[in-house]
């Protein structure tokens, strides 16, 4: 499968389906799952978990992950590339143990609402935030920048999720069997360098290249909805986490045309 085009990737995140994302080889060499956390499903979640090392990260800037009362994982950061973990979380009202695909989930669309209370999100828990440079891949040419702008110029809500793709023995995805998982899963896939030259051309002829999406905010379930889900035990089914409206339609709409994509 040759590699795709940045506005091939684009379309897929503004769809709510997968990227694969190379970044160079004089870096780490290897292979990231990204797709935007507005719509992100169990099911995907339990695919992103299965093939790749089930490290689930999700990316935002740092307003809002302060505004969540997450903060950075370390106050002396040795990282080689400097990634900049914050501190992991849950989603609390809506969640178990935080663990399961369609917790990280739940988890994920959570922190899309921007409604949400610092004290709703636990520290730690089971989803991995980073902290984009605003400025993305033009500041640093990271998995993390490529999930934040791909997000952007998809015009979903600033944030994403990221994974790094892992073979069944424990090793990581290099650039060969990254182009066979992307053809045989029918995932667009570019790599770090392509979205940075897209970037620079946009930025050159001055193309409003970075769009910004408010926060889903998603309207607040009602008492009879609230019982109905405490009668059930189903915690994460709550509406404040669900995708809804608009952004179901398109999951929906994405399982129902891009089966692929998806799974």
């Amino acid at each position: 499968m040759p590699w795709s085009t940045v506005e091939d990737a684009i379309a897929a995140v503004k769809r709510g389906d997968f990227v694969l994302v190379m970044d160079s080889e004089d870096r780490e060499d290897e292979c990231d799952i990204i797709f935007a956390a507005e719509t992100v499903t169990a099911e995907q979640m339990a695919f992103a978990i299965r093939h790749t090392t089930g490290i689930i990260c999700i990316v935002a800037d740092q307003e809002r992950l302060e505004r969540f009362g997450l903060h950075p994982a370390t106050t002396r950061n040795t990282d080689a590339n400097a990634t900049n973990f914050y501190v992991s979380t849950d989603f609390l009202p809506a969640t178990t143990t935080g663990c399961s695909a369609a917790d990280r989930a739940t988890t994920a669309r959570a922190m899309c609402n921007l409604a949400h209370t610092a004290e709703e999100f636990s520290k730690p828990g089971h989803l991995f935030p980073l902290c984009a440079r605003k400025a993305g891949v033009l500041e640093r040419p990271g998995h993390t920048e490529s999930t934040f702008d791909l997000c952007r110029l998809a015009g979903v809500p600033p944030v994403g999720l990221l994974a790094e793709l892992m073979h069944d023995d424990g090793t990581m995805y290099r650039r060969d069997a990254s182009l066979e998982f992307a053809s045989k899963h029918g995932i667009p896939i570019i790599t770090v360098p392509q979205l940075i030259e897209y970037r620079r051309q946009q930025s050159a002829v001055g193309a409003p290249s970075i769009a910004t999406k408010d926060a889903l905010v998603v309207p607040q379930p009602t008492a009879a909805v609230q019982a109905d889900g405490a009668a059930s035990g189903a915690r994460r089914g709550d509406a404040a986490s669900s995708p809804t409206g608009e952004a179901r339609h398109r999951v929906l709409a994405a399982h129902a045309s891009h089966p692929a994509s998806k799974l």
